[in-house]
């Protein structure tokens, strides 16, 4: 067993079991050989201190679906983790005036299952509900699907789409960052060392809003994406595009915001010839690769195809709204 707050796992040990407990989390053996200690501050200054004492060697663990898996791989090899699963501040999940705000630890399913979206960011419930497992969706994390930067992350185009803002604390005090500016390259954010991700906020307009993420796969469930979009219209009072966002997945090195597209929509009267200008613009912004799941034919050919179809679903979802 470990002590609440501090855990030593001796190597003779952890090479015995088949899964080692940390705190609320399960890690692999196999995956927790190069780990010496283990602590779980309250508080997310208390997290930050301890990331300062015990230096580079110590990384910060969320729902840990990521990084197990890279753990396990030897492709991370931590000497300490530091656990943010009991800081209440990193599982808020409330509106605050015009902006509803969402903690980091946040689990995809309890996004899923929340009421708090409906009319104004439907689009993260549909993605939420779409990453992994149902029991991966009960651990993982909206913060740890953003800051494992994968240009394939449900989440990211969404939040691009969305307009979100990050709150980020470190040692230097806190920070907001336009998501736009979160991404800074493969699987690369613009953390700082020993900075934490703590909150994720998005803007609800007077305005009626509508927002839809489609996803492309080979199979619905369990999935990562050949492609993926996210739409999101807000109506004038005479029924034009009042302002739009287009979010892009697993089309580029990192998740993209379609400026192209965007300009298209926006001051636009809604309907097929304006999805059909705007999903063609948005190919101009992706910059497709081959790979396992696909060629970068067959992503360009599919992005204008989800744009248009996902532009539809999120009018008839604001002109529901208004």
């Amino acid at each position: 067993m470990l002590d609440a707050d501090v855990g030593r796992l001796p190597t003779a040990r952890v090479h015995r079991l088949s899964f080692v407990s940390l705190g609320r989390r399960m890690v692999s053996a196999q995956a927790a050989t190069s780990v010496r200690s283990f602590v779980a501050p309250d508080t997310v200054v208390g997290a930050i201190e301890q990331r300062h004492r015990l230096g580079d060697t110590a990384i910060y663990l969320s729902g840990g679906t990521d990084l197990g898996v890279v753990m396990r791989r030897h492709l991370v090899t931590p000497e300490h983790l530091i656990d943010l699963s009991r800081i209440d501040e990193l599982r808020t999940l409330e509106r605050v005036d015009g902006t509803i705000v969402i903690g980091s630890a946040v689990t995809h399913r309890t996004i899923e299952l929340s009421g708090l979206f409906v009319g104004h960011a439907e689009a993260l419930r549909e993605a939420c509900a779409t990453v992994g497992s149902v029991q991966t969706r009960n651990v993982g994390t909206l913060g740890g699907n953003l800051c494992n930067a994968s240009p394939a992350a449900d989440t990211a185009p969404v939040l691009l789409a969305l307009g979100a803002v990050v709150e980020i604390a470190g040692p230097d005090g806190r920070r907001l960052l336009p998501i736009d500016d979160f991404f800074v390259g493969y699987r690369r954010t613009a953390l700082a060392p020993g900075e934490i991700l703590t909150s994720i906020r998005i803007p609800v307009p007077d305005a009626p809003r509508g927002s839809a993420f489609l996803k492309l796969g080979r199979r619905k469930a369990m999935e990562i994406s050949i492609a993926s979009v996210t739409v999101r219209l807000d109506l004038a009072s005479d029924g034009t595009i009042a302002a739009a966002g287009v979010g892009l997945g697993s089309v580029a090195a990192t998740p993209v915001r379609s400026a192209s597209a965007e300009r298209v929509l926006t001051g636009s009267p809604p309907g097929p010839a304006t999805w059909d200008a705007a999903a063609h613009a948005a190919v101009g912004d992706c910059s497709p690769i081959d790979d396992v799941r696909a060629t970068q034919e067959y992503r360009a050919a599919m992005v204008p195809v989800l744009v248009a179809r996902a532009a539809g679903i999120a009018f008839g979802r604001a002109r529901s709204n208004a």
